[in-house]
Order: C-alpha cells, then structure tokens, then sequence
C-alpha cells in the first residue's frame, strides 16, 4: 500500500485551521517545532505513528480520518442516536442533512 503524505499532510492542515490553531501553536501543543509541523503538512516527511496518534488527538479528530479521509467506524464517533437517523433517512433528508452541516461547520 502506497502513503501518500501529501494528502495526510493536507488533512492535517484542514484540520489544524479548522481548530483555529496556527502551525506555531500546534507546534508548542505537541512540543516539535514548527519546521517540522510544516514538513509535515507539506507532505516532506514521514511521521511516527506516535506522533499521528498525538496530532489527532490534539486536533479532535480520529487517526483514520488522516490516513483515510474517511472514519471507518462511525458509531464510534457519533452518538447512535444520530447513527440511526442517518441510516433511516432518504436521499433528500441525506441531503438535508449535509447542507445543514455545511452551513454548521462554517462557524
């Protein structure tokens, strides 16, 4: 299986600013400079596994989503509640649904 670090590094940066953190301040969070966080996000270097499971963490997302784009497992991360809603909606209520987050996750 080839690793694309590029896209890994991608996800990281969307991830990053959508936490509202600078490369700095990720940095200082995870006690690595910010050449590395940027070598990173820039797809220049290979990170350990510790270290994808301490950026995920920090960043509130899950390790799999980073090597991914996808979380494999959804309950895990959602409550069922909203696991069932979704399984049980139409096309038109997916819809909905996704266009409401759109607009949620802009704020």
């Amino acid at each position: 299986m080839l690793i694309d670090y590029n896209v890994i590094g991608q996800r990281i940066r969307t991830a990053r600013k959508r936490k509202g953190y600078t490369q700095e301040q990720l940095a200082e969070f995870l006690s690595i400079s910010i050449v590395y966080i940027s070598q990173i996000e820039n797809g220049k270097t290979k990170l350990s596994l510790e270290m994808l499971v301490n950026v995920a963490s920090r960043l509130d997302i899950e390790p799999g989503w980073i090597l991914s784009g996808t979380v494999l497992n959804a309950s895990a991360v959602m409550p069922h509640e909203v696991s069932t809603i979704l399984q049980n909606s139409t096309p038109k209520k997916l819809r909905l649904i996704t266009d409401l987050l759109k607009l949620i996750d802009k704020y």
